[in-house]
């Protein structure tokens, strides 16, 4: 029976209940940045591994790109195949679970060796991989795998679940700044300040406070991580769209902000694309019209 502490949209609430009920080889749960990916992949591998702290559970295995490289390396792959190697205890269908967060991360040659284990199963073990987009990993690896999509999450769903929490302005501004994505959501009402998007947010709010000049030393330093980058991008994206509905019947100011959001999303796309991404910091610094 599916968690109702956890925040979730009713589609994605039915489709995680089927999971639990009978998990395949290979899930991948599919959602934007901030959207709880992890947490319901963690959620998921508790209930089917039967423990309440799946973290320090002996069978759940987690590969996450480490802080310093610039992905998950096949040589951390290649160790927790290793792993499978080992028998697990018991009569469950599934006894054991590898969970790659973010598995966009994962170097060419790790996706590579990864895909031979998807194609060739160990029979107690089943994986779950978290990723922005089905398009972000290899098309053999996407269609090995059954798919869940972890929606946005309506104001009405938010107020309902948080109803005695907070107060119901406060969830309003909330779900406006997170577009419904329920990890940020949550981050956002309980001032998680360890969160990654949420982290951001905060950086965007201060940096539209800078000057022009404060700003091209601001975004300096964060175009030289390009993840970093890109979530900070995807958090200014959220702050200028909570001002702009803040705006709403200020014609010249709700101007300025859509040619703003319209800037943001076009400087994404040229990131995805592999512009540099100090020429996409020069061009934010200097047409942002806010």
């Amino acid at each position: 029976m599916m968690d109702n502490q956890l925040l979730l949209n009713a589609r994605t609430r039915v489709a995680a209940g089927i999971y639990i009920k009978q998990p395949p080889h290979a899930l991948m749960i599919v959602g934007l940045p901030g959207s709880g990916k992890t947490a319901l992949a963690h959620y998921l591998a508790a209930e089917v591994l039967g423990s309440k702290d799946v973290t320090s559970h002996p069978y759940f295995l987690t590969l996450t790109r480490p802080k310093d490289k610039r992905d998950i390396p096949i040589d951390d792959v290649r160790q927790v195949l290793h792993k499978l190697r080992l028998k697990t205890p018991g009569k469950g269908a599934v006894r054991r679970i590898v969970f790659i967060e973010d598995a966009h991360n994962l170097s060419g040659e790790a996706q590579s060796a990864l895909l031979k284990a998807l194609e060739e199963p160990a029979a107690d073990t089943a994986y779950i991989l978290s990723v922005p987009s089905i398009r972000s990993v290899l098309p053999t690896i996407a269609s090995r795998a059954q798919s869940l999509t972890l929606h946005p999450v309506t104001l009405t769903q938010a107020q309902e679940h948080y109803a005695g929490k907070y107060p119901q302005s406060a969830i309003k501004n909330a779900w406006q700044l997170s577009q419904g994505r329920g990890g940020l959501l949550n981050a956002l009402l309980g001032n998680a300040t360890e969160h990654p998007l949420k982290q951001s947010v905060d950086s965007a709010k201060q940096f539209l406070r800078h000057d022009k000049y404060q700003r091209l030393l601001e975004l300096d330093k964060l175009s030289k991580d390009k993840e970093q980058f890109n979530l900070f991008l995807d958090a200014l994206g959220k702050v200028l769209a909570a001002l702009q509905n803040a705006t709403v019947g200020k014609g010249g100011r709700q101007a300025g902000l859509l040619r703003s959001r319209r800037l943001v999303t076009q400087l994404q796309a040229a990131l995805a694309a592999n512009t540099a991404p100090r020429l996409i910091a020069l061009e934010l610094a200097l047409k942002l019209e806010i």
